[in-house]
C-alpha cells in the first residue's frame, strides 16, 4: 500500500505548482455516491491515507444504517483504511487550491482489499483482460436533468438537439465543460436531450479505469457547478414517468499494442471481427444477470419501456438505438460495442466491471451469437424480455457468474440491500403508476 516515490513526487510538484491546500479524498459507496474526507495537503502528502467506517458500503441511499453480514452491531461498525491512488489525482478545475483523488479501501486487520469495494472489482477484471493480452478502452455517455432551486425543470418543452435551447443553457454548460477540462476530463460534446431540462454530456474515449474515475468526478463536478448557478441536477434514472429517463451507455473496445482489436478485419461476418463477435456474445449471455447492477434503484425500472430507447429485450444490432447492445462497425479505429441498458444513477465501477467481465467470458467460451435485430425489436416476440421490476432483477442476480465477478461477500450483501430497498418501497410508497414521492425524496437530490 506504500506509494511509489516517483508518483508521490509528481503529485507533490502539482500541489506546489497549483497552490493546493486541500485534497478531496474520495471513495464510492455501493450506490455510486462519492464519499470521503477533505485532508490538508501536508497531511495528505505524508501518505497515511485515512480511516472511514466500513458501513458506507452497505447503508441505503439515505445513509440509513441497518445490520448486514458485512457489518452489524456485533462488529461495532469498524473502520477500514482508505489509500489514495495517486494515478487518479487531479487538480480541481472548478475552484482554486483543491486537488481530488480516488482511494482504494483495505481491511485494517488483513490489509487485503475490501471485498465490497467496487473499484477493486474493476481492477480485478482489468488484470484478467491484461492476462489475456488486452487493454480496454471505454467511454461513458450519461444524461441528466437540470432543475430550478424548487425542483421545476428549467424548461418544460421537448426540444431535442436544439441549438437555441442549448444557447440558453450555455452560461452554466460552458462552466461545466471548462470545469471538467481544467480537471483533466475532456468533453467531446454536449447537447439538449429529449426530456424537460435534460442534457447529454459525452466524455472522450480512454482507458477503462481512468474512464470509471472520470465518470465519478464528472457527476460530482456537474452537481457542484449547477449549484453555483442556482440549479439542481439529477442523474436519477426516471424523474418523470412520461418523459425521457437518464441512461449510462458504455462504449467499449479491446486494445493490443495501442491498436483497437475490434478494427481488424479477420472474418466474413456482419461484424467482421472474431474478437468483437465473441465479446458481444458474453454481453448478451449475461445481460439479465447484470440488470440489478445496471439498474439499482426502484425508479430505474420505470425507464424500461418499449420505444423509450431504454432496452427492454436481450438484443443486439448495428447502428440501432432500440437494442441492448449497439455494434458500431465500419468506423476503423472507432469500432466498438455500446451497452445501452445501464441507468445514469448506477455505480460506474460495478457497471464497467460487469460489462468487461461479461465480454471476457464471451472470449473464453465463444458462445453462439444470437440473430441480429433488423427492424422493430419491440414488435418481435422472438427476443427475451428483461424484468420491468426490481424483484425479478433480484431473482436473476445470484449466479455463478456474478459471484465470480463481484465476489460472494458482495453478492450476498447487495441482495440484502436490494431486498430491503424493495420492501421499503412496498411499505412507504404510493403504488400508483407515476414516479412516487418516496422515490423522488430518496433518489432525486443524491443520485
Amino acid at each position: 500500500m506504500a506509494w511509489d516515490p516517483a508518483e508521490r513526487d509528481r503529485v507533490a510538484a502539482l500541489c506546489e505548482e497549483h497552490d493546493i491546500h486541500t485534497v478531496e479524498c474520495v471513495i464510492v459507496d455501493t450506490w455510486g455516491m462519492p464519499r470521503g474526507k477533505r485532508i490538508p495537503v501536508r497531511q495528505f502528502l505524508r501518505g497515511g491515507g485515512f480511516h472511514i467506517a466500513n458501513v458506507v458500503y452497505t447503508w441505503d441511499p439515505t445513509c440509513f444504517i441497518f445490520s448486514t453480514p458485512w457489518v452489524n452491531e456485533e462488529d461495532g461498525f469498524p473502520d477500514m483504511h482508505a489509500v489514495p491512488d495517486l494515478s487518479s489525482f487531479r487538480v480541481a478545475g472548478w475552484t482554486e487550491g483543491v486537488g481530488i483523488v480516488m482511494c482504494d479501501t483495505f481491511d485494517n486487520s488483513t490489509h487485503e482489499p475490501v471485498a465490497m469495494d467496487a473499484r477493486n472489482m474493476l481492477k480485478r477484471q482489468l488484470a484478467r483482460a491484461e492476462s489475456m493480452g488486452f487493454g480496454v478502452d471505454a467511454a461513458t455517455e450519461l444524461e441528466c436533468h437540470f432543475f430550478t432551486p424548487d425542483w421545476k425543470p428549467i424548461y418544460e418543452d421537448i426540444n431535442c438537439y436544439s441549438i437555441y435551447r442549448g444557447w440558453e443553457m450555455e452560461p452554466f454548460m460552458l462552466d461545466i465543460r471548462e470545469s471538467l477540462r481544467k480537471t483533466g476530463i475532456e468533453v467531446e460534446a454536449t447537447n439538449v436531450e429529449y426530456g424537460p431540462g435534460q442534457t447529454e454530456i459525452n466524455l472522450r474515449y480512454g482507458p477503462l479505469m481512468e474512464m470509471a474515475d472520470h465518470t465519478v468526478y464528472f457527476k460530482y463536478i456537474v452537481r457542484l457547478v449547477a449549484k453555483r448557478h442556482g440549479l439542481n441536477v439529477t442523474f436519477m434514472a426516471k424523474p418523470f414517468l412520461l418523459e425521457a429517463g437518464n441512461g449510462m451507455h458504455v462504449h467499449q473496445s479491446l486494445t493490443k499494442d495501442g491498436r483497437n482489436v475490434f478494427a481488424e478485419q479477420d472474418e466474413d461476418t456482419v461484424l467482421g471481427n472474431s474478437v468483437m463477435r465473441r465479446y458481444l456474445t458474453g454481453l448478451l449471455a449475461h445481460h439479465k444477470e447484470l440488470q440489478l447492477i445496471m439498474t439499482p434503484t426502484i425508479s430505474g425500472y420505470k425507464r424500461v419501456q418499449d420505444y423509450s430507447f431504454s432496452p427492454t429485450q436481450v438484443t443486439w444490432g448495428l447502428d440501432h438505438r432500440l437494442v441492448g447492445v449497439r455494434s458500431i462497425v465500419g468506423a476503423g479505429s472507432g469500432n466498438r460495442l455500446e451497452a445501452r441498458w445501464a441507468a445514469a444513477d448506477a455505480n460506474p465501477y460495478l457497471v464497467l466491471a460487469g460489462c468487461l467481465a461479461a465480454g471476457l467470458d464471451g472470449l473464453e467460451n465463444d458462445y453462439e451469437l444470437m440473430p441480429m435485430v433488423e427492424g422493430d425489436p419491440h414488435a418481435d416476440e422472438r427476443w427475451e424480455r428483461l424484468p420491468v421490476g426490481i424483484t425479478e432483477a433480484i431473482d436473476n442476480f445470484d449466479t455463478p457468474f456474478t459471484r465470480t465477478v463481484f465476489g460472494d461477500v458482495f453478492v450476498e450483501n447487495f441482495l440484502i440491500m436490494q431486498r430491503r430497498e424493495a420492501a421499503e418501497f412496498a411499505e412507504h410508497a404510493d403504488q400508483g403508476d407515476d414516479v412516487s414521492g418516496w422515490e423522488l425524496t430518496r433518489y432525486r437530490a443524491v443520485m
